[in-house]
């Protein structure tokens, strides 16, 4: 009887192993695919039972493509680009996607006083940060000569050799206003009230973060790891149930290993100059331009991280948090409810500081 019935559970084996080489009997594995877009380095993995990585791939890289095309400002013809050469105080009908991303950063912007503003694209570009050719000119005069050698270095880090003018500033500063901008929701335009540049690269990473994933759910995948530079959405688990383990990008905390959290549909973007600032007198200057002066931010915020359930959403949280520094960054999460991770300077080093319920994501060390 024992030996019928191993002979059984032996063809049941060889059963399940014929329809597995078969392809009757699909086993899931994890799938990995990298490339390029927007400027900088997109990767995916995902878990899936089914062998269709091209019609995949296409899908994703067909999605990113059309993020590129819509929001980009280094492709003259996208249609953020069309938008920017516009006629001043003429509605522009533009497509459910960037009147979408133009609604969330305008509320994002309120919330944020104006120090988040997407139509800062003239003064991000006069700085040397955008797509527009960096401006020569002197530096400005709150700029004191002690300061001047690092200020100039850290300039060189980007692409200008100099500060620009205060007069030019000034100049930007006439076409940088997030309420120059007139949303009309029924017939889907946007009007410029004033020649703003507008520029979407504080949220548009984020948003093709959203886009790839959405592709991805279209072929049936719920178990995935999108990141498109450095903004990142999870969700599901890796093969063996294990949840995926992303690291927060963050400065090098004396004494303590990374800060490492796991994320289930939700994304997680984060913004930092821990690695292009310097500090004179206590005063630290950074690559990211506050839209309410025309002029770098100047505090002691080396990094911050932000869960949403929008990567789009976090990413422009995680720069406007920048922007406002740790104090009034700080205070504005907590009063929102906001689930960020905080980095700043201190005399002694780093110290951190977590808002909403983004210690809940931390996983034990």
């Amino acid at each position: 009887m024992a030996k019928r019935v191993s002979l059984v559970v032996a063809a049941v084996i060889l059963l399940l192993l014929a329809l597995n080489f078969s392809g009757l009997f699909p086993t899931t594995h994890e799938v990995e695919s990298t490339g390029r877009t927007m400027g900088t380095t997109w990767s995916v993995k995902y878990v899936t039972d089914e062998s269709n990585e091209e019609e995949v791939l296409a899908s994703m890289k067909q999605a990113l493509v059309k993020v590129n095309q819509q929001m980009s400002t280094y492709i003259p013809d996208s249609e953020l680009m069309l938008l920017n050469k516009a006629p001043v105080n003429e509605p522009i009908a533009v497509s459910p996607e960037l009147f979408r991303l133009a609604e969330q950063a305008m509320k994002v912007s309120e919330l944020s006083g104006g120090a988040y503003d997407i139509t800062a694209g003239s003064l991000v570009n006069l700085w040397g940060f955008g797509s527009g050719k960096s401006f020569s000119g002197q530096a400005p005069a709150q700029i004191d000569e002690k300061a001047e050698p690092a200020f100039a270095k850290w300039l060189e880090s980007g692409q200008v050799s100099v500060a620009p003018d205060p007069a030019a500033i000034a100049e930007a500063l006439k076409k940088t206003g997030y309420k120059t901008l007139i949303l009309n929701a029924k017939d889907r335009t946007i009007t410029k009230t004033m020649p703003v540049f507008i520029d979407l690269s504080s949220i548009a990473k984020g948003y093709g973060v959203d886009e790839v994933a959405h592709a991805l759910e279209a072929h049936g995948i719920t178990r995935y790891m999108v990141e498109v530079g450095g903004e990142v959405r999870l969700r599901g688990k890796k093969p063996g149930n294990e949840p995926w383990r992303i690291a927060v990008r963050e400065p090098v905390l004396e004494n303590r290993i990374q800060t490492v959290i796991t994320l289930n549909n939700k994304g997680i973007a984060t913004s930092g100059d821990y690695l292009n600032y310097y500090e004179v007198d206590g005063v630290h200057f950074s690559h990211l331009i506050d839209a309410r002066t025309g002029y770098p931010e100047k505090h002691r915020l080396a990094s911050v991280a932000v869960v949403n359930d929008d990567t789009g959403i976090a990413d422009a949280y995680a720069t406007m948090f920048m922007v406002l520094g740790e104090k009034a960054g700080i205070k504005l999460a907590e009063e929102q409810g906001i689930d960020a991770y905080f980095i700043y300077h201190t005399d002694e080093g780093f110290e951190t500081r977590t808002t909403g319920n983004f210690s809940s994501y931390i996983l034990d060390k």
